[in-house]
């Protein structure tokens, strides 16, 4: 399993904040990859859970590499 070290050695971030709603609690997870100059948002979802955001994440960036 990949973890946050090793993603931002490679050059990714994984942001998963909770997203404020009445009802139904959402985690909103950002895929951010490092340019030259700044971070570049490469993806954006909402889940349930941040375990589930991050799950996600990860599976992502490490189809990418």
């Amino acid at each position: 399993m990949i973890d946050l070290k090793e993603i931002y050695d490679k050059g990714w971030w994984i942001k998963v904040s909770p997203l404020a709603r009445i009802d139904n609690e959402c985690w909103v997870c950002s895929i951010y990859k490092k340019g030259k100059i700044s971070w570049i948002t490469e993806e954006c979802e909402d889940f349930a859970s941040p375990e589930e955001a991050y799950d996600w994440a990860k599976e992502k960036i490490m189809s990418d590499d």
